[in-house]
């Protein structure tokens, strides 16, 4: 019999959010301490109904990996990998993430000399003469404290969850909340 795969993942509770931008700042500083394309893995996201990061939830299925025809997203032990070095920037996983959680960006590309060329807007998701590659969350991958975007939010609004630890007490309380809700509306219209 197979085990249910089932990955870690980031999520953020948008009651306590204040969209202060913290943990994008935190991203982009663990990506280019890794070596990774400096940009932001998640964006803070502004609705009517409220503020949070929106970012990858690692989906157990994963459209994104089962789409990219280069096999640059990857299912991974505990969450959906992200091999940025070959990556051709087709933006196919950007169309299928239900969550519109990953994006295209652009990275320098080493064959051109850039004193010699027009100046480069690189925080558009494709331009000429740069390589467009996939922005995800990859949960801070190799980074021995986890996601920096949990360690640097000053509400706590960001958590980190290993499912295979945290879904009994996710799903019982969330059950617990819907009977209690259920049967006090019984009550009051019987």
């Amino acid at each position: 019999m197979n085990e249910l795969r089932v990955n870690k993942f980031v999520i953020a509770n948008p009651k306590v959010c204040i969209g202060c931008a913290t943990c994008m700042a935190a991203c982009y500083e663990s990506s280019y301490k890794r070596g990774k394309l400096a940009v932001p893995r998640l964006i803070v996201t502004r609705t009517l109904s409220g503020t949070m990061p929106n970012q990858c939830r690692q989906c157990d299925d994963a459209p994104c990996a089962n789409v990219c025809p280069v096999g640059a997203l990857r299912f991974g032990e505990n969450s959906i990998e992200l091999h940025e070095e070959i990556c051709i920037g087709c933006k196919m996983c950007t169309l299928a993430c239900p969550f519109g959680a990953i994006r295209a960006g652009a990275e320098i590309m080493p064959s051109i000399n850039y004193t010699m060329e027009p100046k480069y807007n690189l925080g558009l998701e494709s331009e000429i003469g740069a390589k467009s590659i996939a922005i995800k969350c990859d949960l801070c991958n190799g980074r021995v404290e986890g996601p920096s975007c949990v360690e640097v939010c000053p509400t706590g609004a960001l958590m980190f969850i290993d499912a295979r630890n945290f879904e009994n007490k996710v799903i019982s309380e969330k059950a617990n909340g819907s009977v209690e809700a259920f049967v006090q509306h019984m009550i009051k219209y019987t």
